[in-house]
């Protein structure tokens, strides 16, 4: 086996863990999920900055300027600030669970960027997990407030949406961006677009931050840079399939730890709606056949025409050949 296969899936499955312990990270913490996501990219920010100009001096322009990083950048922070918004208002199963149907919104994305409506087979399996949203949002949570529930469902829900983009912009991402740049633009948009809510709200974010602070470092190191370092490397070797997998550990993983820790429960109703949704985000990693790697640019083809089958049925992802 490649050992650079190996290897990305090593960090695809430490990322999907890292953030499976987020939960842990915020409610500990005890601070406003604005401070928390501010804490996530500011303190990778500063970390990859460093290291940034350190590189930049030996190497002139390396971190040149490069706007659909920091236009991803600007989608993954928003995620978060979402889930975290989501992981204090329901159980945290649901609120890492929500923000993993970011595959299944590429597929709307792929549909408007084409100009056509998406294939059928991820008709049915946007169906399918909105069938799974309504059935959690239909039964109380661990809190017993349908209110929150429905909030945290919205939050989470909005999580994914602004996941995809960061999927869809990472995809379409030309491959001799290196990890570095794309980590450092992200960062720098995080950090700038979550700045807002945290001077929009000048006093009820900045609670709980003196007994908080080594909680917001953990955020700021673990969840941050390691993360956003972890995933870039994963998704520029795995394939949809493998990354959709191994992704699902995450809400899986918050699920457990919600019920060992926090004494949540999911209610049967929506235990069948978290299993919908999960069969749909794996149904829909399966669906891709391969995705371009050596060269970053995301490809797509028609399958080769059968008998019995309509071309828009199954999508593929062909690779093109590296120049050499």
């Amino acid at each position: 086996m490649d050992k650079a296969y190996i290897q990305a899936f090593t960090a695809a499955v430490a990322a999907a863990i890292l953030m499976g312990t987020l939960c842990v990270f915020v409610r500990e913490s005890a601070c406003s999920a604005q401070l928390c996501s501010f804490a996530r990219f500011s303190i990778g920010l500063l970390l990859i900055g460093v290291s940034g100009v350190a590189l930049v001096c030996g190497h002139r322009g390396s971190l040149r300027f490069n706007l659909g990083a920091f236009v991803s950048g600007i989608g993954i922070s928003l995620c978060i600030l979402f889930y975290f918004l989501a992981i204090q208002h329901t159980s945290a199963g649901i609120a890492a669970l929500l923000p993993a149907t970011g595959p299944l919104f590429s597929a709307v994305w792929i549909a408007l960027l084409q100009h056509h409506l998406p294939p059928r087979r991820d008709g049915l399996l946007i169906l399918t997990a909105g069938l799974g949203i309504v059935l959690v949002s239909l039964f109380s949570g661990q809190s017993g407030n349908s209110e929150s529930d429905s909030l945290g469902i919205i939050y989470g829900l909005l999580s994914g949406l602004f996941y995809s983009l960061y999927i869809m912009l990472n995809r379409l991402m030309p491959q001799n961006i290196t990890l570095l740049q794309r980590t450092f633009w992200q960062s720098m948009a995080g950090t700038l677009v979550l700045l807002i809510p945290l001077l929009w709200d000048n006093g009820g974010v900045w609670e709980n931050v003196s007994t908080g602070w080594p909680w917001l470092v953990g955020i700021g190191i673990c969840q941050g840079v390691g993360v956003l370092l972890l995933v870039a490397y994963a998704m520029r070797r795995l394939s949809s399939l493998e990354f959709g997998i191994v992704s699902c550990l995450e809400p899986t993983e918050a699920a457990v730890i919600g019920c060992l820790l926090y004494s949540e429960t999911l209610q049967p109703g929506q235990l069948c709606g978290f299993v919908l949704v999960l069969v749909a985000i794996l149904a829909k990693a399966a669906m891709y056949r391969k995705v371009i790697e050596p060269t970053g640019r995301l490809v797509i083809t028609p399958p080769p025409t059968p008998t019995q089958q309509s071309p828009e049925d199954t999508e593929f992802y062909t690779e093109e050949e590296p120049n050499r």
